[in-house]
């Protein structure tokens, strides 16, 4: 955090509001942690003992967020990850953090694996990465998705860190203690798994998993400890029980029908969509030899189809969406790829930052303090090389990436501390 304000000049305005972008420059101070000022520069002077950056030609959004995201999966196969102590996987998670900020994230719902020693290290200023809602593990029925027990009888689910209990649960009373197990834990959101996946061995994405009373349990139980909770579900039956039980966000949600993005809508439960996984997940499957197993791509190509045609009715019926990747152990720090794949299933420019940021601060229940660039919220914030409205795709060039500030810390420069001017006055 700098110790004098921060006066930014000159650029163009994406606040995260979905409003229209003004056409004349604006300006910004930042006061410690927290935005202090934003109106039109004419308005705004330069005032003295700043650090001023002049931003001409650039933009300047709030910092973008994922909604969906494993930062402690490391990438490779069962062998190169057995190779792993947990002590060492802490510290490959702590570098993974740093990195997924460096790419202009500034806040992650890490939908489990992240246990609460390393959110807290981030909290306290002890590692850089971005702000944390974390669910710990994931609830699952035995056998269902997150059981990771191969044929041959081993738990592939490793290394896992150390704050992170297993997440097998059946029926309510298990399922309701495990919940509370999740919450003392340290999970800010409890995440269920009421289908099966793409990663699923047994069973489809579109196979219903826990039964109409354990999810009830879970939800029920959570809720009254003031949690949320997010449901790993593609469509049918798994999505319809966890809108009968009220859980607050629907994760892929590939395979929606009109029934259920009707009751979304009416009901406001949030979508995560994700492409991300399924493009990386079919990209690995054109790899030879193929380093997943062949289930995983046949599966998501058969899924690629459907979750546009969900998608753009969801978006066209007003479903609140916000974004994710789900991108894991897939690949870490590519999470801006998302809101390209989101332009290219319908999505405007602005519909797919928004996304990213109001709408995303909004779902993981950050939405009074991140999000948008107004007066009075904390300093999280990108300027950009160029306009992201004309190429959302830019937002996944690091190098366009200048200046990203986090809580009021500038966590990457590449601009200089130039003279700012202001009404021909040299700041």
């Amino acid at each position: 955090m700098s110790d004098r304000p921060i006066y930014l000049s000159g650029a163009r305005l994406i606040d995260g509001s979905g409003g229209a972008v003004p056409e004349e420059p604006y300006a910004l101070v930042v006061e410690g942690r927290h935005i202090r000022a934003v109106a039109p520069q004419a308005q705004l002077p330069c005032m003295d003992g700043v650090q001023a950056f002049d931003l001409k030609g650039m933009t300047v959004m709030p910092g973008m967020i994922d909604c969906h995201d494993h930062l402690a999966n490391l990438e490779g196969g069962m062998v190169a990850r057995a190779a792993v102590p947990p002590s060492l996987a802490v510290i490959k998670t702590a570098q993974t953090f740093h990195d997924t900020l460096l790419g202009g994230f500034t806040a992650i719902r890490d939908a489990g694996g992240v246990d609460l020693g390393l959110k807290m290290a981030v909290d306290q200023g002890l590692i850089p990465g971005p702000r944390l809602k974390i669910s710990v593990n994931l609830l699952s029925q035995f056998g269902g998705h997150n059981d990771h027990t191969e044929p041959a009888g081993i738990n592939s689910d490793f290394p896992r860190l150390p704050g992170v209990p297993d997440g097998i649960c059946d029926g309510v009373d298990e399922c309701r203690r495990k919940t509370r197990e999740m919450i003392r834990a340290g999970a800010d959101w409890i995440k269920i798994c009421t289908t099966g996946g793409v990663g699923t061995p047994i069973g489809g994405p579109l196979i219903r998993q826990f039964s109409r009373e354990e999810v009830r349990a879970i939800v029920d139980t959570a809720h009254a400890a003031g949690k949320p909770v997010m449901s790993h579900a593609y469509g049918g039956e798994g999505v319809e029980i966890c809108l009968e039980a009220g859980v607050d966000s629907i994760e892929h949600g590939a395979a929606l029908d009109d029934d259920l993005i009707e009751r979304m809508v009416r009901q406001g439960t949030w979508l995560v969509p994700t492409f991300t996984v399924l493009r990386k997940i079919v990209e690995l499957g054109s790899q030879q030899p193929c380093p997943i197993p062949e289930y995983m791509p046949r599966k998501a190509r058969a899924l690629l189809d459907q979750q546009l045609i969900s998608f753009q009715k969801a978006l066209a019926a007003g479903v609140k969406m916000a974004l994710g990747t789900d991108g894991g152990g897939f690949g870490h720090g590519q999470n801006a790829k998302e809101l390209a794949y989101l332009v290219e299933a319908g999505m405007t420019p602005m519909q797919a930052i928004v996304a990213a940021t109001r709408m995303a601060a909004q779902c993981i229940g950050l939405g009074d303090e991140v999000g948008v660039l107004h007066e009075g919220m904390l300093a999280d914030l990108l300027v950009v090389d160029g306009d992201p409205l004309q190429d959302v795709r830019i937002l996944h060039d690091r190098s366009r990436l200048r200046l990203i500030m986090k809580d009021g810390v500038i966590v990457k420069n590449s601009l200089s501390a130039a003279p700012a001017v202001m009404g021909g006055a040299v700041c």
